[in-house]
């Protein structure tokens, strides 16, 4: 037998074997790096920006003690309105936190527009319609006939945004936001306060709507802890990468795919526990242990999104 032409026999036999390894290897790499870059994705950071700032009643001028000279007028009389427009920085400042604070926004100063944008970037304009300070008092005497004054203070803010598309100029959302603060004091110093805790609130809200409207999204990848037949811990593809903290909570969905389209089906809510690496979580589960321990034993696509 000619022993050179065995082996060359051999290796041609192998070398197909081979190929179809390397193909195979070469195709679990472009579907890692997919899922990846799609994983990447689903919590895209976006870029806003604020805009123009009005406020409706910037050209009534009241300085702060005139302001507060309403105020206790107020405190004499039963009840008082202000339009605090020396406060009318202060709101631009809770818009800018709201904007700033959240998940998938990145607030900036400066922001491309049109052709040299990224589409989905934002500017939001603001309409500043109402900043009221309102105080109302009452009189009334103790057990010695002593007579005092006490007054609730509430503070009000009000405001539009209007978010358009830093890439097409299409108008997106006008989300409008009001906000209360109160505060109750036998002098009238606490006025302040309480169009302070409304602007605080304004930010709050503000932050909340953007999270609401791009919220922070994972997939449940393994069980961890069970007790009493009830999931009380798992992990999430959300670390540190794309923004996940401890302390984060989130909704539990059942995905599945109805007619060609994704409906989804809560069962549970958890919140990060630790965040143990660029891509993953450790969450303790808070509510809806059971119907989450039955989907990840039925081989369930498990969705989680932050609220």
């Amino acid at each position: 037998m000619n022993t050179k032409l065995y082996k060359e026999g051999i290796q041609h036999q192998v070398h197909p074997l081979k190929r179809m390894m390397m193909l195979a290897v070469l195709l679990c790499c472009v579907l890692s790096l997919t899922a990846q870059e799609d994983q990447w994705e689903r919590n895209r950071v976006y870029n806003i920006m604020l805009g123009t700032i009005r406020y409706t009643h910037h050209d009534e001028r009241m300085t702060p003690g005139n302001a507060a000279g309403q105020i206790f007028k107020g405190v004499m009389t039963g009840k008082t309105t202000v339009q605090a427009v020396h406060h009318e920085e202060a709101a631009r400042n809770a818009i800018v936190r709201g904007l700033s604070n959240a998940y998938r926004y990145r607030f900036t100063e400066r922001l491309a527009m049109y052709d040299d944008a990224e589409e989905g970037n934002l500017v939001a304009d603001a309409l500043i319609t109402n900043i009221q300070i309102m105080s109302e008092s009452r009189t009334y005497k103790d057990k010695n006939g002593k007579e005092h004054v006490t007054t609730n203070y509430k503070g009000v803010v009000e405001a539009t945004l209007t978010l358009t598309d830093a890439k097409t100029g299409e108008v997106v959302a006008t989300p409008t936001f009001s906000e209360q603060g109160t505060a109750t004091s036998t002098s009238s110093s606490n006025h302040e306060k309480a169009l302070s805790d409304a602007m605080n609130g304004l930010a709050r809200r503000i932050t909340a709507w953007l999270n609401t409207t791009q919220p922070l999204q994972a997939n449940i990848i393994e069980g961890d802890a069970v007790k009493k037949e009830k999931q009380k811990k798992v992990y999430i593809d959300l670390g540190s990468r794309e923004g996940g903290f401890s302390g984060l909570h989130m909704g539990v969905y059942i995905v599945k795919i109805v007619a060609g389209r994704e409906a989804r089906q809560q069962i549970g809510k958890l919140r990060i526990e630790t965040v143990q690496g660029e891509d993953i979580s450790l969450c303790k589960v808070i509510s809806g242990g059971k119907e989450i321990k039955t989907a990840i034993e039925a081989g369930e696509q498990l969705q989680v999104v932050s609220y």
